[in-house]
């Protein structure tokens, strides 16, 4: 059975004196797979130490070069512990026996593997703190978030106290000073911490023991889970939660319908998945993915399906809304991509038989001579120009051109390929490890260029609506590369086994792996704007579109998609929000008391809502009065409805400004509320309009419901339930037609 750990890498650092044991050393780990590296970026160090090495100043020199690292010392001599430099002293040291080598490299294997959660944690910091030693020690680029910061704070301590990693140096200043800097919410949040704990762990007993029973007795009943009140669970399917405490809203009683409000208003505003296109397409029928293409009116999507039974291929329109493949057209054998036109009129779909365009409004295929007869990754320019990513070489041509002209140098790893906001066509490239270029793929003209030290991972995306490229540096985080300039450090850290980078308008970027979920970022400072393709276990790649938020998740098990979280809106909108802590309407009034919301007719009979640890220095009511936003000194956000079906007011929405507070101003646009940060940054707060009521609340919910339901899905929603939300089972898919 494989072991699922981190690709580590290791430096040995020795005195020409001991060069023979470390030769040695070397070999043995490399049979046992870890990798030698000897940039400073390693995850661990095994220092050799004997007499030589003490007197050896470019040796001590080499030892003070690794700081924020696991060291692993080894004994050579009889050196004596007091005589080696201060920070290894307290580390454990390994003894080296000229006569059982083996022993001593089998215990520096073990201090080099263990606890792979640690290594992955302390290689995020370590490329945190490096971004921020290169912004001259800036307070933007801490950490901005308490509970990480005391998270990080906690893992230093923990490996300092393990003796195998020197917790010093710029990492232990990054880390103190984030700490001490969000120190003022550490009351609140450590409470709120153990709180949580506490009743995560309760609802983790309950349903442990009890889901075990449901499952054998009818299959899986979500309702069970609602009615626990399990909001780990909850969020972790927010769909499916939904569905099911709509069901009890609709038909349960009166304490099961207290609990489907709490649960559907604190669920609404979460980012949900769009759905899957076929997820019959995983129920046996023979079919699979073979390409998705999403189209600019983020309303449909295409995809290239492919049949095993006679090892064909067709093109299917899938309504994203609907939940359906709307129809399909038959191409033939020996496809490999499909990629839409800016204008969204058709698809071109290119393979070793030729190319085929299809028309979206008659579903004619018009068959065209280029064939590409290897691998090949298609995209689209503004004026319908193929581009071919191929193996080692770009191309590129129009449709009806047999022979298509290769452009630019030949590369070794192709990265990124997108079709940019301009018409144009860019690419990201690896010619070798390490030296990457950003290459127009129209003419092949090399527009910036980067040779750093190798990576352990290749991954890098180019920006859509700006001349510029992100790559993954040695140092596992990311690299912004722009037409002259030099390479600079954005902070944001990449995951050792990242398989996904993609930039997204306005500066976002997406950034996930294997072992951690797909986050979506800024790239200015950082901020963690939230957490996309939740429902894909192993993403691929995604799928962006020409233009547009809706991305494609695509996955080795699953596809879903997704539509990506907003960035701050423009300045514009900044003076029209309200900066005051007391706002009303003509018959409800709201005043601030520190962290409460004090609520109430203008003449008297209030209640107190607790929003917040922290005082509240902004709130607005909504045009007609039924709900309330509020922001905290520490940029938590609270919206809350006022007057729900129950006469119970409830926070329908929590939330942060990405990267902290503190709050400035808030107010509305329409129905959606918005809050005003810091550097004057007006940013959409995730909403639940009309989530007042019962009735708005299953109105809401059949706004966000989208996509189709497997039977097993819909297990414990009765015919009426199905009908009330407008949701019904997912079709087959439809026959191919015949061109």
């Amino acid at each position: 059975m494989a072991v699922n750990r981190p690709a580590l890498s290791v430096n040995v650092v020795a005195a020409d004196a001991d060069a023979a044991i470390a030769c040695s050393l070397r070999e043995f780990l490399s049979v046992a797979g870890v990798s030698w590296s000897d940039q400073a970026s390693v995850d661990a160090v095994v220092i050799l130490i004997s007499q030589a090495a003490l007197d050896d100043p470019r040796w001590l020199a080499k030892v003070e070069r690794y700081r924020g690292v696991r060291l692993v010392p080894m004994r050579i001599d009889r050196v004596a512990s007091k005589r080696a430099p201060e920070h290894l002293r307290p580390v454990n040291w390994v003894s080296f026996h000229v006569d059982s080598p083996a022993a001593a490299y089998g215990t520096v294997l073990a201090a080099v593997l263990s606890d792979p959660q640690q290594v992955r944690a302390l290689r995020n910091l370590r490329a945190e703190a490096e971004a921020w030693e290169r912004a001259r020690r800036s307070p933007d680029h801490l950490i901005s978030d308490h509970r990480r910061a005391a998270e990080a704070r906690e893992l230093l301590d923990r490996l300092h106290s393990d003796h195998d990693t020197d917790t010093g140096g710029p990492v232990r200043d990054f880390v103190e000073i984030s700490y001490q800097s969000t120190q003022r919410a550490r009351t609140w949040r450590t409470r709120r911490r153990a709180a949580g704990a506490v009743l995560v762990a309760v609802m983790a007993l309950i349903v442990a023991v009890s889901l075990p029973r449901l499952l054998k007795a009818k299959g899986t009943d979500f309702n069970a889970l609602v009615s626990f009140g399990d909001p780990a669970s909850a969020r972790e399917m927010p769909e499916w939660s939904s569905l099911q405490a709509a069901q009890l809203l609709l038909r349960g009683n009166e304490d099961q319908k207290v609990l489907a409000r709490q649960t559907l208003a604190s669920l609404l505003s979460l980012p949900w998945s769009l759905g899957e296109p076929m997820p019959s397409l995983r129920e046996g029928e023979g079919t699979d993915y073979a390409g998705l293409a999403l189209l600019p009116d983020s309303r449909r999507a295409a995809v290239l399906i492919h049949d095993a039974s006679d090892d064909t291929y067709s093109v299917g329109l899938y309504g994203i809304r609907e939940g359906e493949m709307l129809w399909r057209v038959r191409l033939g054998a020996g496809y490999a991509d499909i990629a839409p036109a800016a204008h969204g009129r058709t698809i071109v779909a290119v393979g070793k038989e030729g190319t085929a365009v299809i028309d979206l409004s008659s579903r004619k295929v018009s068959r065209l001579r280029h064939a590409e007869r290897g691998e090949a990754h298609l995209t689209l320019a503004g004026d319908d120009i193929m581009v071919v990513g191929r193996r080692d070489r770009l191309a590129v041509g129009s449709p009806d051109d047999k022979d298509f002209r290769t452009v630019g140098d030949r590369y070794e790893t192709l990265l990124s390929l997108e079709a940019t906001s301009d018409g144009g066509v860019r690419a990201l490239v690896a010619v070798a490890p390490g030296r990457y270029r950003l290459v127009d793929a129209l003419t092949g003209e090399v527009l910036a260029h980067a040779d750093v030290d190798a990576p352990i991972i290749d991954a890098g995306a180019v920006g859509r609506d700006q001349m510029y490229a992100v790559y993954a540096g040695a140092d596992r985080q990311l690299w912004e590369m722009r037409p002259g300039r030099p390479p600079a450090p954005t902070g944001v850290a990449v995951p050792e086994r990242a398989g996904v980078v993609s930039l997204l308008d306005e500066g976002r970027v997406v950034v996930g792996g294997v072992d951690q979920r797909a986050r979506v970022v800024r790239l200015k400072d950082g901020g963690e704007l939230g957490v996309v393709c939740r429902d894909v276990p192993q993403l691929h790649f995604l799928v962006l579109p020409p233009s547009g938020d809706v991305v494609g998740c695509y996955g080795r098990q699953n596809t879903t998609l997704w539509r990506m979280p907003e960035g701050p809106r423009t300045a514009r909108t900044a003076d029209s929000l309200h900066t005051g802590t007391d706002t009303q309407t003509a018959d409800i009034a709201v005043r601030a008391d520190g962290g409460y919301a004090v609520v109430g007719p203008p003449s008297g009979g209030t209640v107190r809502i607790r929003l917040f640890a922290s005082d509240i220095t902004a709130s607005n009511l909504s045009d007609d009065g039924t709900q309330l936003v509020a922001v905290a000194r520490s940029g938590d956000v609270a919206v809350v409805s006022l007057k729900m079906s129950d006469s119970v007011p409830r926070v329908v929405v929590r939330w942060r400004i990405p990267g902290g507070g503190p709050g400035v101003a808030v107010g509305w646009a329409g129905d959606a509320p918005l809050v005003r940060g810091p550097d004057d940054l007006v940013w959409p707060v995730p909403g639940c309009p009309g989530c007042t009521t019962d009735e708005g609340l299953i109105t809401r919910l059949k706004e966000r419901l989208s996509g189709c339901w497997t039977e097993r899905q819909l297990h414990e929603v009765d015919d009426d339930a199905r009908e009330a939300l407008g949701i019904d089972a997912c079709r087959p898919l439809p026959a191919p037609l015949e061109d």
